[in-house]
Formats: structure tokens, C-alpha cells, sequence
């Protein structure tokens, strides 16, 4: 008798087989059917199997803890890809948060002449209002890229006019207020330390994001001046504006590094007169940059976007959607979302080739009770779903572990705030997290798939056994 053979008496493998084997032609149906030793096993006996292939002897100990090991791999696996896609989702979701926030949702700008804008005489709001009455907010708005000087300090800037009794919803400018108010754009401001008679007399107000006052050294009541880079000798012999001197009025934070830097914001009078080929024409004609427009769904903008092109009336006028603007952005989250997904599933398939390896093993070390259960009926199908099943079950157990280590983590996370993120580097304080259950199938879907996939070869293998060799020296 060789060392690896197998004890009808003591094997849990096969005894239960041959029970039934026995006992079903004298009971008659006891499953459904009477079913002879020729007969194709049920599926639950190959699951039956397939859980007893854990249970090894002493001597194969190596077995289960290849076993162990395999499990182990897909859970950190599974874990790893749960935990790095939520976190990235959570980012992803913040930072979809604060661009609908900082920027309108649908922006109407001049299809012919973007900068220089239209005359909201011969479009106005109400026109406006009748093809989007699903607008929550509509404001127009003046926009123009210039220099800010205090001093010494300069810094290139964006510069809107809004109108203030409109507060800048579409900009998130009233939600930002630190200092001061956005009322205060509506009048004249004197100086702290006024040094003519202009300054004394009063100048008209601007709201600069935090950064770029602590940038300029500037505080509320100092005079800004701000520089229009933007003219040519025509427009200086027809007195457009070089520059214009401003009351430092408020300040702002949005908590985002480029707007809190780059950004202020003055009345749309004052801003009006930083635009192209500015002259006393534009104030009567009311000209702006465009119409900005919040909506209460902004994920479903395109249903929006599209609805002024086929109109006559709004033929010069073309839309601007807040995905349009941050459309490079949008593409690398998705991009750095996918790229990292991809990576992490090589350990999932790592751990697949362990799960091959280890089935190759317990096919070696139960040729034996594979040629048994053979010759007993079992079929070259059933073989390979036999260890298909196993291949799953092992599958099965490192997704479930993965599942409750990766949530585990994410919980944590989410409800402890513990990770803080350094600031000046990232725009959120802490480590976001979002819970994803779509993507949470797919991960386990994949991972069942991967390690399906790696118990064929082992599947097939175990089916082409040879019951008259395997049991010739038994």
C-alpha cells in the first residue's frame, strides 16, 4: 500500500458518496430521482466536495496553509481596490461639490464675440427666464482677466462684475463672505489713509479672495489698483480704461486654492469698464460678458445646454456648462480612477495564480480520490465543476473577508476624520470617503471571474485523471 493511498472508513471525501450510492436504489427517490452509480452528480454533493477539500490530514498541513495564503491574497486584493476606489470616489465627489459651487452651472456667453460679450437690451433676463424656468438663480456677470497692484505687489487676476443685489449665488460668493459684504459693492468707500482728494471722497468697492490679500499685504479699507492688460492704442485715444483705483471691501474663502488666489469681485458697473473696446456706449447698452444659471439637478446640464440652438431669437448666444470647463480635470479623475482600479486588480490577479497553484497541489495529492470517485460514476464534468467549486469557494471567502476588511476601513475612515491632508496642497482638510455599491459588484464580479478563470487549468487537469491508473496499486 503506497503512503498517499486513501481508507474507505476514515476518508471524508468518499464514504458519503458510497452511502448514497447504496442506500438511494433501495429507498427509492429520496433527491428528486433515483440515481445509479452512472448517474451525474447532483450539484449539491459537488459543493458538499468541494467545502470537505478543506479539511486536510496532518501530513498535508503545507495544503491548507497554501489554502490560507490564496484567501488571504484576494482579501488584501479586494480590500485594497474597496478602499483606494472609495476614497478616490470620495475625492472625486468633493471636488464636483466645490466646482458647482465655485463655478455657475450654464454659462450664456456671446457666440461671435465671447469677451466683449451682448447687450442685455437686446437680450434680457426675461428672456432668459422663459426658456429655463427650471432656473434656480440667473445673474449676469462681466468677467476679465487684469492685474491687481497694491504697492509693490502685483498679481494677474479674474475679475467679475456681478450685480450685488444678486449677492453672486451662481459664484458662491455670498455663502464665502469673511470680511465686509457684498452690499458694500454698491457705494463709495474712503480710504484708511487717504492721500487726495479722491481717496477721500470715496472709491468704489472690490472683494478679493483671502490668498491674494495675504498675497498684497493688503486689509480691508486699503486701495487696490487694478490694470487692464487688454488695451491697445485705439482704445487709450477712446478713453477706455487703463486703470481704475478700488477700496479694498471684503474678503472671501471658497477653500479653493486657484479661485481664493485668483479671483475678485467688484460690481458689474465697475467691471463693465475692463471690458474689450469699453466706452460710454456699453454702460447705456448694458453690456455683460454673459448670464450665468444655476439649475437644482446641474448632473443633468446637457438636457439644458442644448435647448437655445435651434431657437432665432438666441442665435448669437452659446451655452457654457460647468463639465465644458472643467473638462480636463474631469477626464483625469476618471482616468487616475481607472489607471488605479487596473493596478490594484493585479493583486487580485496575483492571488488567482496562488489559487492555480494550490488547486495543482490538491490535484496531485488527491489523484487517489478523484480516480475513486471516477470509477464510482462521476463524470469528467463533474470533475471539473467539482474543482471549478472549490477554485469559487476559495474565491467566495477572500471577496466576503475583502468586503468586511475594505468597508471596515472605509467606515472608519468616514466617520472618525482622523487622516488629516496638509494644507496648501490639497483643497479638502481630511481624507474624503464615498461608498460605491456599483462599483463594489463590479470588484467582486471581476475578482470571482479572475479566479474562476485560473481553477480551469487545474479543473481539467484533475478530469483527465485515469481511475484504472489511479487505482492499480490500491
Amino acid at each position: 500500500m503506497t503512503s498517499n493511498h486513501f481508507s474507505f472508513k476514515t476518508d471524508p471525501l468518499v464514504c458519503p458518496i458510497i452511502l448514497e450510492f447504496l442506500i438511494d436504489p433501495i429507498f427509492g427517490i429520496t433527491m428528486g430521482m433515483t440515481r445509479g452509480m452512472t448517474k451525474r452528480m447532483k450539484w449539491r454533493h459537488i459543493v458538499w466536495i468541494a467545502v470537505r477539500h478543506f479539511a486536510v490530514k496532518r501530513d498535508r498541513l503545507g495544503l491548507s496553509f497554501m489554502t490560507i495564503i490564496s484567501v488571504f491574497g484576494v482579501t488584501i486584493g479586494v480590500a485594497a481596490l474597496i478602499v483606494v476606489l472609495s476614497v478616490m470616489g470620495g475625492f472625486e465627489a468633493e471636488l464636483k461639490r466645490k466646482m458647482l459651487v465655485g463655478r455657475p452651472h450654464l454659462e450664456l456667453i456671446s457666440a461671435t464675440h465671447p469677451t466683449a460679450g451682448f447687450s442685455l437690451k437686446q437680450y434680457p433676463l426675461s428672456l432668459f427666464e422663459k426658456i429655463y424656468p427650471e432656473a434656480s438663480t440667473i445673474e449676469p456677470f462681466t468677467q476679465a482677466d487684469v492685474v491687481v497692484k497694491r504697492r509693490k505687489m502685483m498679481s494677474p487676476i479674474e475679475l467679475y462684475g456681478i450685480d450685488p443685489d444678486q449677492k453672486g449665488h451662481n459664484w458662491g460668493f455670498s455663502n464665502s463672505i469673511v470680511e465686509g459684504d457684498i452690499a458694500d459693492l454698491k457705494k463709495l468707500h474712503k480710504l484708511k489713509y487717504a492721500t487726495d482728494a479722491v481717496g477721500s471722497k470715496g472709491l468704489p468697492g472690490i472683494i478679493v479672495g483671502e490668498d491674494l490679500a495675504m498675497q498684497l499685504g493688503a486689509d480691508v479699507g486699503d486701495e487696490l489698483t487694478v490694470l487692464s492688460p487688454q488695451l491697445n492704442s485705439g482704445t487709450i485715444l477712446g478713453g477706455g480704461t487703463i486703470s481704475r483705483r478700488f477700496a479694498l471691501v471684503g474678503k472671501f474663502r471658497s477653500e479653493l486654492f486657484n479661485f481664493d488666489l485668483r479671483w475678485a469681485v467688484t460690481s458689474i458697473d465697475e467691471g463693465r469698464k475692463f471690458l474689450p473696446d469699453y466706452d460710454e456706449s456699453l454702460d447705456q447698452e448694458r453690456y455683460v460678458t454673459g448670464v450665468a444659471i444655476d439649475f437644482k439637478d446641474p448632473m443633468d446640464i446637457d438636457k439644458y445646454s442644448g435647448r437655445i440652438k435651434n431657437r432665432s431669437d438666441v442665435k448669437d448666444i452659446k451655452t457654457l456648462t460647468w463639465q465644458e470647463v472643467n473638462k480636463s480635470l474631469l477626464f483625469a479623475l476618471k482616468l487616475e480612477k481607472f489607471a488605479m482600479g487596473s493596478i490594484l486588480m493585479l493583486i487580485v490577479l496575483v492571488a488567482a495564480f496562488s489559487i492555480s497553484g494550490t488547486m495543482m497541489m490538491m490535484v496531485f495529492h488527491k489523484r487517489n480520490e478523484i480516480c475513486c470517485l471516477r470509477s464510482l460514476g462521476m463524470s469528467k464534468k463533474d470533475v471539473t465543476r467539482l474543482f471549478l467549486t472549490h477554485g469559487a469557494v476559495i474565491g467566495v471567502l477572500g471577496i466576503v473577508f475583502g468586503f468586511i476588511v475594505g468597508l471596515g476601513l472605509c467606515t472608519l475612515i468616514y466617520f472618525r476624520h482622523d487622516i488629516s491632508l496638509p494644507e496648501g496642497v490639497y483643497v479638502l482638510k481630511a481624507l474624503p470617503v464615498r461608498f460605491l455599491p456599483v462599483e463594489y459588484l463590479v470588484i467582486a464580479a471581476a475578482a470571482l471571474l479572475l479566479i474562476i478563470v485560473s481553477a480551469i487549468y487545474p479543473a481539467v487537469t484533475a478530469a483527465r485523471q485515469d481511475p484504472g491508473t489511479g487505482l492499480r496499486y490500491e
